[in-house]
């Protein structure tokens, strides 16, 4: 038992004073008992301290060994207990002590002492100092020890190991900590946060959950969440929640739906959702992130106010006044004085600048909303590039400026629409002779990389400033505004150049040029490649579709080019064909060519409305005809016929038709375009749908394109035949924002099909569109609408 230390080890029958303190007497018993509490000492799992009167350590048990990495020897008749603690924890000690007993505190031992030399228990936290000089917290007790005549000998301290009770308390400070700032950081969040249990309930709202929403914090929480959702939504809203329920994942609510938050009020407003799940002892969870956009919403529709003016009250007669100022300036009416002449000619250039700056907003507008459509077809990128430099000789002469192509240049095929890849190029040439010196040459390049092919623009400029290379292709963005205005610069052109390189599945870029300078790149997938990537779809997608087209050139060529892209493909040449085959077989979506023999294509489609197994099955009018410069067929603008109405109207029909694409919507109040020249049956039709939909009723085709601009509308409603113009004139600009067709009820006289089949056919040829295009657009659409069947499948 020699871990108690030299000091506590007696050889004699003289006894110490400890000895005394617990009344050993003598001889074989004074043995006896010393080893009977070394063993106990020594058993202990605290640290067991002696020390006389003064605080020197006299014995030091293996425990105290063990907790503060001395042995005994090092510690006993040596050192003054009070070094074993951390000093300015004494300091603290003593002060409160000080302040407690109203008496000035010893230094030293005394510290620990004070309590216990008055006969007051005393337990305290105090670190104690390890011999490596760690920390290590531990609950103290002291105790006096007195011999016969009550006079203290020494003290008895006894330290318990507190890091794990420590470790406890700081985690639990932690988490308080944690908690108080989440709860600060949740209630300062400026998007509403709401958590909501799997029964719908809610759990938890913040702060700007009852601004948004008008409640106070305990209104709301054990309350259903429909209370926030309006009524008409409140069905949508239980299948999204079981849905969620069903598969949990981070997720957006649709962003196209147009959700709407109701306040305690009952006004309402348009919301973004995102929800997340939470599991917490094996419940589910679900944190609702709510963003008020009522204030997006208001600035989208002023952008679409904007861009209509811009294109329907700005650029027509700007036009006709720069028409004008150009023929002035030719001497169309006659020769000019010199004087007003050089008037005339700066009037015609500010003209021309005004232009290309309307259109470049129209033109970011269009790619930024989706309304652009490209015609992807196999474009060599050579010869494409040698046109945009013969286009763009008379403006580099102008700045004094050679464009010249490399003799390396290679000649790659890509996949791209070549009138938007020309305007792409061109705007990269227009901005290197912006800023190129007078008397330099630009040089452009084609180059293969791997499966990529590069068109690079070098220019001998001033090059990009640091400070603005990370917003280059910003809109709007100018690096010297004063240079830019003076040569004409919109702040545009890189921009639009971005957004048609990206539609065209590439990438674009600049670097310096050695030497000074800047070149600007795209990057565009070779033919080869975008072939193979476009070859993924087929071997999943196996939709069937029936082609109505009796024009047997023209089907083979669609008949082919449905098969490449992984579409099953029946043909029917004739209408009675049609009905037979769509009696037999389902179909995913039908094509119907408006001129067909024994019946026309208006004529076909009220047929197969008529018929309840192809209730919803996507119908889709296109025209086709031969396009000789390319030598195959070119479907013109689809449109999706919900369903073709002989008029007068059967408004109680009417109704029952909307039904279906109401349905599909899905997750929003729809929006309805009803384009009609009788207001009767515009009153009485936005009065009976007024409970399921919201109804634009207009009486023109100038009203409704304006409406177009401005609003996105999930159906349409066209009579044909109104009183002042022709409705057929909207069928090409009937598009929502992704340039998609809206679904469409058609009104037409009864008995007048085949003529109005001919007007329709004829109206769709203003907006051509390629074989590859009509099928992207038909696989988006048969892809939602899976995925549409899908959700109502789940809910």
């Amino acid at each position: 038992m020699s871990n108690i230390g030299e000091g506590a080890a007696v050889e004699d029958d003289k006894a110490r004073p400890l000895d005394q303190a617990v009344g050993v007497a003598g001889g074989s018993a004074l043995r006896e008992t010393r080893i009977l509490r070394e063993a106990i000492l020594n058993s202990a799992d605290v640290a067991i301290i002696a020390t006389d009167a003064r605080g020197v350590v006299q014995l030091f048990n293996t425990g105290a060994e063990r907790m503060l990495g001395y042995a005994a020897g090092e510690v006993v008749n040596k050192k003054s207990s009070d070094a074993l603690f951390d000093p300015l924890q004494l300091i603290d000690r003593a002060k409160a002590l000080s302040a407690e007993f109203a008496t000035a505190i010893i230094p030293g031992f005394g510290i620990l002492s004070f309590k216990a030399a008055r006969g007051i228990e005393d337990r305290f936290d105090l670190d104690c100092i390890r011999k490596d000089g760690s920390r290590l917290p531990a609950n103290v007790s002291i105790t006096a020890f007195c011999d016969h005549k009550t006079e203290i000998i020494g003290y008895l301290i006894i330290a318990n190991d507190n890091s794990a009770v420590q470790l406890a308390r700081d985690a639990a400070k932690r988490e308080l900590i944690a908690q108080g700032m989440f709860r600060l950081a949740v209630e300062a969040c400026p998007s509403g946060m709401l958590m909501v249990d799997r029964e719908g309930m809610i759990v938890m709202a913040n702060a700007e959950i009852e601004r948004q929403f008008g409640y106070a914090c305990d209104d709301l929480i054990g309350k259903p969440v429909d209370m926030l959702v309006p009524a008409r939504q409140h069905r949508q809203h239980a299948a999204h929640r079981k849905a969620f329920n069903i598969r949990p994942e981070t997720r957006k609510v649709e962003a196209r739906a147009d959700l709407s938050g109701l306040r305690k009020d009952g006004s309402e407003f348009s919301a973004e959702v995102s929800l997340n799940p939470i599991e917490i002892d094996g419940n589910l969870l679900v944190l609702g992130v709510v963003v008020d956009i009522s204030e997006r919403k208001r600035i989208e529709r002023l952008k679409a106010e904007f861009v209509a003016t811009v294109s329907h009250e700005l650029r027509t007669p700007l036009t006709s006044i720069a028409g004008a100022l150009g023929l002035l300036a030719g001497d169309a009416a006659g020769k000019l004085p010199a004087s007003a002449k050089r008037l005339v000619t700066i009037a015609y250039s500010n003209s021309q600048r005004l232009i290309r700056l309307l259109n470049d907003i129209l033109d970011i507008e269009k790619m930024e909303s989706g309304k652009v459509v490209f015609d992807f077809k196999r474009v060599e990128v050579r010869s494409l590039v040698e046109q945009a430099i013969e286009a763009n000789r008379a403006m580099a002469k102008g700045g004094d400026v050679r464009i010249r192509l490399d003799s390396a240049s290679a000649a790659i095929e890509v996949r791209a629409d070549p009138d938007r890849l020309l305007q792409a190029v061109t705007n990269l040439l227009s901005n290197a002779v912006k800023f190129s010196p007078p008397g330099e040459e630009i040089v452009v390049a084609v180059e293969a990389r791997n499966e990529t092919a590069r068109i690079s623009v070098r220019d001998h400029g001033h090059g990009v400033p640091d400070e603005f290379k990370p917003h280059i292709f910003e809109k709007f963005a100018q690096a010297d505004a004063t240079d830019a205005r003076r040569k004409g610069g919109t702040g545009l052109g890189l921009s639009i150049v971005k957004e048609i390189v990206e539609r065209l599945d590439g990438e674009v870029g600049f670097d310096d040029a050695p030497g000074g300078g800047s070149i600007f790149y795209l990057d565009l997938p070779t033919w080869a490649r975008a072939v193979r990537l476009e070859s993924r779809f087929a071997g999943k997608a196996q939709f069937r579709v029936l082609l109505c087209e009796d024009n047997p050139e023209a089907a083979i060529v669609l008949f082919d080019r449905l098969r490449q892209k992984g579409f099953l493909t029946d043909v029917a040449l004739t209408a009675n064909e049609a009905v037979a085959r769509v009696a037999a077989t389902p179909y995913a979506a039908i094509l119907v060519d408006l001129q067909l023999p024994q019946g026309d294509g208006i004529d076909l489609i009220k047929r197969l409305r008529a018929q309840p197994q192809i209730y919803n099955t996507l119908l889709v009018v296109l025209s086709a005809a031969l396009d000789p410069a390319h030598d195959e067929t070119q479907p013109a603008t689809l449109l999706n016929i919900v369903d073709w109405l002989d008029t007068p109207i059967d408004v109680a029909r009417l109704v029952r038709v909307l039904d279906r694409p109401i349905a599909r919507n899905g997750h929003t109040r729809p929006r309805i375009l009803h384009v009609d020249s009788d207001p009767e049956l515009l009153r009485t039709v936005a009065r009976e749908l007024r409970a399921k939909a919201e109804v634009m009723s207009v009486d023109s085709v100038e009203e409704a394109r304006r409406a177009l601009a401005a609003n996105r509308f999930d159906v349409a409603v066209l009579d044909v035949a109104l009183a002042a113009g022709s409705g057929i004139e909207l069928l090409h600009e009937l598009r929502n924002g992704e340039g998609d067709a809206i679904p469409l009820v058609v009104f037409s006289p009864r008995d007048e099909n085949p003529a109005f089949a001919v007007q329709v056919r004829a109206a769709l040829t203003k907006s051509r569109m390629s074989i590859d295009h009509l099928i992207a657009a038909l696989r988006k659409r048969l892809a939602a609408s899976s995925l549409s069947s899908n959700d109502r499948d789940v809910a």
